[in-house]
């Protein structure tokens, strides 16, 4: 009898292929919002910082209004960054998302397909035992049928 042959053994492989890909463009994604959650997290902490030296400037009892415009300027401007930096992080999470729902389908697919390899492979054994089972039937068959054409007989 011929060796277990899958009949979907490249749909598998290449199943296999795919799902490291995946796995590979996702670990990326989520590479690229760590980047820019850390970069929020930056920014976050000048504004932080921008408001602070703000406080501690205006307390002072000469203050220039030109000096306070750019304090205010700049602190526009790094709120304005933020939220942008925000949209970014929040389009980056809904394409880490899609890349995680498109893994799980792969992987879903794969074990589909590693299920239905193991029960093909099964079925196989069971042929094949069948079939051996058969054989030494015939074997012990023909043994015991030489055996009685062998014996003397007794009159």
């Amino acid at each position: 009898m011929k060796q277990f042959e899958f009949r979907l053994q490249k749909v598998m492989e290449t199943t296999k292929i795919r799902e490291e890909l995946k796995r590979r463009e996702l670990a990326a994604a989520l590479a690229v919002l760590s980047e820019n959650e850390t970069l929020l997290e930056l920014m976050l902490g000048k504004l932080e910082e921008q408001i602070a030296q703000f406080h501690l400037r205006r307390k002072r009892p000469c203050v220039k209004a030109a000096e306070m415009m750019n304090f205010c300027r700049y602190s526009e401007k790094l709120a304005q960054d933020i939220r942008e930096q925000k949209k970014i992080i929040e389009r980056l999470a809904e394409q880490v998302q899609r890349h995680r729902d498109k893994l799980i389908e792969i992987s879903k697919d794969k074990k589909i397909l590693e299920k239905l390899k193991a029960r093909k492979y099964a079925e196989f054994r069971k042929r094949l035992r069948g079939m051996e089972q058969k054989f030494m039937d015939e074997v012990g068959a023909r043994a015991f049928q030489n055996g009685k054409e062998n014996q003397p007989e007794n009159d």
